[in-house]
């Protein structure tokens, strides 16, 4: 049977023929005419030429009746009689039939049929209908229209050039037959206007191609599925078939249990109900259940739930259930095209690929692609919109209403979907697996409003060196699932997984590439994706990946694709503005889910992100980590070790999440972003401490830029179960230091208020010390403070021509002791000098009391200080006050002063001994000429705002929590 077009026509109960409706069709379509089933009579169905007269049609007495469209212009009406009344009519619908030319008919080809290897040209304003299958063909070139019969068909031909439409199918009429269009060319030099061969494309043509998707694309397992079993259980009832094609998703690490866990693909045997059979065994163990944060800890019960540390909003929740299930999609589909298994894809990766340019328009739905791609080929990817929304540096229309959906990528050399320099698609339920290269990828950086939603990705591997396009898809990084180079589009409901690298990469640059390179924003001025306004990221998944689940930084820095660390910033109108910032934008990643993954769940090196209603869970290192700034972490759920673990007999990876030394891969929930994030109320569990690795809730090895870090006052309200609050590190190298007293604020170490400090005389002499349970593992105690810190040092003065140096680049080592009252020494604090580019190389500094007293020298250096300069903080109050002695050159009669800015300073008294200045209020100094020692009591209280105009730079939270100031001596 033909085209059916399903046409009912409304039953009228008077005798009245109405102004006909048209209906227009191609001839050889089925027309079905149908009445309601509730009509009481005997029914005829008419036809007529002219709408006049009408002739009864033979065997047409039913409710429905079908009719072969012939003619140019047909009439059909229902005629109803009832006895003893008048006949009745419906509607009238006038059936406008187009001639098209059937592909087995001689007549279409005045030069003969199509033989073997023929190049074949349908003319603009024809339509052929293929009805049967040709012999393997040369190119067609398609200037009219080329459409599928419904009916099983294939066609081989080397390549398909379309300048007017390929047609299998409807959107509202899905082609339900089997079409397989083979594209077979092994001249993989031959370009067919300059778009090369083994491909379908388009030239300012259109391509419809609507097959009959599975009613669903992919599902989760409903239980647990064991390594070697045949058969799974499906969360939902399917609509699949036997010998239907699936993937099947890893549930554990990247390459777990020696290599084994990697998604897998495999045939239906059968289906009953939700439990399908397999003709392969499973290549690994399956998680197949749901779980949820107990009481007691992790379960496979929702009893006894937590309850979390904020109630539920109507848009704000926290979420109370882990589902590490894996996915099941189906890959087969009713529409195939395909590169044959050739030599040429055996060995070259010369695969089968669609190129939508010009002024093309595409609209698929329900196709699988496979062996698509070609190695190493630029713009020869298995589907690939090309330059449709810019000409030159201008942009032109989106392409809005253009789709690629419910469609399947089968394996590819040369990545997945690309979007190039084209706006406004949509990318929607498709599952791209076994890809080599990023498997979603925006391609130059300008590509904007499109909407990539419920996609699924498997199994994304690096292509060979050799054969790469882009540095970033084989650095030591490598392709991920989704490449996203633009801010502004929308990302949802997506899944990445099996990828080698990242699930998601969100690498904004600071200008576009490629092609695109020139293009310009809506202001005139050259793109800058890196300050444009972030669009939506919501409800994505990313997990079992080889590095990161999200990673936001490592922009595109070149056309070869090297890339470069950059923090992004969202800015309404795509430009940064001075201070105050008023463009500045927070931006939002929410709901999304992280597991599994061998580095942190998110990286995001931002500036004001928002992660909000988040679930990450058994990742390696850090669950949060990056380079961001201002950013918030709240109403998450954080599992540091669920029980799906150790399911195919291996754990976490020996090295994972390198940073400042550490590169355990211990869980710890949190990077602290140096203090710069708000962590609130969140459900943080199973974080156990490590000892002397970094492990617990929050990661000490972060705190590095200040000698006392009091950021913790930030991390509010959070639910802290069976967890550790954070093992306090040593630096790996004894060249830089880590905060030596932290603010406990919250009272998760110990009491609130106090600071947890390494348990050392250094910081614990004089004062009431508690033990922070387990005990040693914890690596510090909790004290009362305050605490002072100094950092930034200079002995002669500042500036960039030696001796002379930055506070900001402090090279030289340290020593500090701490006196008792009797002046001796009880510990020494030793920070060794660094070289340029050492790790952390400028880090040193230390933290006092005011009970002890302190000595400053620098025994590496050869020459006393003769211009120092060192930054306190922390001593808010005139009531902080602290003595230390600090080295300097005994052949200069010193001065002191404390700086709050450039116009505010205040001189220090000079008494006579150091007695006196310990006996003084503050604010006083004596130098020990002969010791080279000038001893300074140091009073707080001093910092101040500078400023009460609102158009001038205004106190960062952190000069308002530190109140730092300049020590002088010269």
């Amino acid at each position: 049977m033909k085209n059916i077009f399903f046409t009912i026509l409304a039953f009228l109960f008077i005798s009245f023929v109405g102004e006909a409706q048209i209906l227009e069709v191609q001839f050889y379509d089925t027309l079905r005419l149908e009445v309601p089933a509730t009509t009481i009579g005997n029914i005829q169905w008419q036809i007529s030429n002219d709408g006049e007269s009408w002739e009864n049609l033979t065997n047409a007495n039913a409710f429905t009746t079908k009719q072969v469209i012939l003619n140019t212009s047909n009439y059909f009406r229902a005629q109803i009689t009832q006895q003893d009344c008048a006949p009745t009519f419906s509607d009238i619908t006038q059936v406008i039939g187009t001639p098209v030319h059937l592909w087995s008919n001689p007549a279409t080809w005045p030069n003969g049929k199509p033989t073997t290897g023929s190049e074949v040209v349908i003319p603009e304003g024809m339509t052929i209908r293929l009805d049967e299958n040709p012999p393997a063909l040369g190119g067609i070139t398609v200037n009219g229209e080329l459409e599928f019969a419904r009916k099983d068909l294939q066609l081989s031909a080397k390549w398909i050039m379309v300048h007017g439409t390929l047609r299998i199918g409807t959107e509202q009429h899905p082609f339900l037959q089997k079409a397989t269009i083979s594209l077979t060319d092994t001249d993989t030099q031959a370009s067919i206007m300059g778009m090369g061969t083994r491909g379908i494309v388009l030239m300012d043509g259109n391509l419809e191609l609507h097959g009959k998707s599975p009613d669903v694309i992919w599902t989760k397992l409903n239980e647990h599925a064991a390594l070697g079993s045949t058969s799974i259980n499906l969360l939902q009832n399917v609509d699949w078939k036997v010998g239907d094609e699936l993937v099947i998703a890893p549930t554990d690490y990247y390459l777990a249990g020696n290599g084994i866990s990697t998604t897998q693909k495999n045939t239906i045997t059968s289906v009953n109900s939700t439990q399908i059979g397999l003709t392969t065994p499973l290549n690994a163990f399956r998680w197949g259940l749901l779980q949820y944060p107990t009481t007691p800890g992790m379960s496979l019960q929702p009893a006894n739930l937590l309850t979390p540390p904020q109630p539920d909003t109507e848009t704000l929740q926290t979420p109370l259930v882990l589902d590490e299930r894996a996915e099941i999609g189906n890959l087969s589909r009713n529409i195939v095209i395909q590169a044959p298994d050739d030599d040429v894809w055996q060995t070259q990766g010369f695969g089968v690929h669609i190129m939508v340019m010009g002024s093309s328009v595409a609209h698929v739905d329900g196709v699988e692609i496979k062996r698509g791609g070609q190695r190493g080929r630029l713009r020869r990817y298995p589907f690939h919109w090309h330059m449709l929304s810019y000409n030159g540096t201008q942009a032109i229309a989106d392409a809005s209403g253009q789709y690629f959906k419910n469609s399947v990528i089968h394996t590819s050399r040369n990545r997945g979907i690309v979007i190039h320099g084209t706006n406004g698609v949509l990318v929607q339920n498709n599952i791209v697996y076994d890809i080599q290269g990023h498997g979603i990828f925006t391609e130059d950086a300008v590509e904007r409003r499109n909407i990539i939603d419920g996609n699924l990705v498997l199994r994304v591997r690096n292509p060979p060196y050799a054969s790469r396009l882009k540095m970033h898809e084989v650095n030591e990084k490598g392709s991920s699932g989704f490449w996203i180079s633009n801010p502004d589009n929308t990302i949802i409901n997506n899944i990445a997984a099996d990828c080698g690298s990242f699930g998601f990469w969100l690498a904004f640059p600071t200008r576009p590439f490629g092609e695109s390179t020139g293009v310009v924003a809506e202001d005139g001025l050259l793109m800058n994706p890196s300050r444009m306004e972030f669009g939506v990221f919501d409800n994505n998944t990313s997990h079992s990946n080889g590095i990161n689940g999200i990673h936001i930084d490592d922009v595109e820095n070149d056309n070869e694709g090297n890339t470069i660390g950059f923090q992004y910033a969202s800015n309404e109108g795509g430009r940064a503005t001075p201070w105050p910032e008023p463009s500045l934008r927070r931006f939002h990643l929410t709901r999304f889910k992280v597991w599994k993954n061998m580095g942190p769940g998110v990286w995001d090196s931002a500036r004001r992100p928002t992660n909000q209603s988040v679930v990450s869970a058994d990742n390696h290192g850090r669950f949060f980590a990056g380079s961001g700034d201002d950013g918030i972490i709240e109403r998450s759920l954080i599992i540091g070790t669920s029980l799906n673990h150790e399911m195919n007999g291996t754990g976490r990876s020996d090295v994972a999440d390198p940073f400042v030394g550490f590169s355990n891969p211990d869980p710890v929930a949190f990077a602290t972003y140096h203090s710069t994030f708000d962590i609130r109320d969140n459900i943080v569990i199973n974080f156990p401490a490590t000892a002397n690795g970094r492990s617990g809730v929050f990661s000490t090895e972060d705190y590095y830029t200040r000698p006392v870090d009091k950021g913790m006052i930030r991390n509010t309200n959070n639910l802290i179960q069976n967890s550790h609050p954070g093992v306090k590190l040593r630096p790996v190298f004894q060249h830089y230091a880590l905060a030596s007293a932290l603010l406990d604020a919250q009272g998760v170490w110990g009491p609130a208020g106090n600071y947890f400090v390494y348990d050392e005389p250094f910081f614990t002499y004089g004062k009431t010390v508690s033990v922070v349970p387990p005990g040693d593992i914890s690596g510090g105690v909790s004290v009362p403070g305050p605490f002072y810190g100094f950092e930034g040092f200079v002995l002669h003065g500042v500036g960039d021509t030696p001796p002379q140096n930055q506070s900001y680049n402090d090279l030289m080592g340290i020593e500090v002791n701490r006196l008792n009252n009797d002046l001796q020494t009880i510990a020494t604090w030793t920070v060794n000098p660094a070289q340029s580019g050492w790790l952390l190389d400028h880090m040193r500094h230390f933290a006092t009391t005011p009970e002890g007293i302190y000595e400053l020298t620098f025994p590496w250096e050869t020459t006393h200080p003769t211009n120092f300069q060192v930054n306190v903080e922390n001593m808010l109050e005139a009531s902080d006050t602290q003595v230390i002695g600090i080295q300097f050159d005994g052949n200069i009669n010193a001065s002191v002063r404390l700086w709050v800015d450039s116009d505010t300073w205040f001189n220090y008294a000079e008494l006579n001994s150091l007695q006196e200045i310990i006996d003084s209020d503050g604010e006083t100094f004596w130098q020990d000429n002969v010791n080279n020692r000038v001893w300074v009591k140091i009073r707080g209280g001093r910092w101040e705002f500078w400023t009460n105009n609102p158009q001038e730079d205004l106190p960062s939270s952190d000069e308002l929590i530190y109140e730092t100031v300049v020590l002088r001596i010269f």
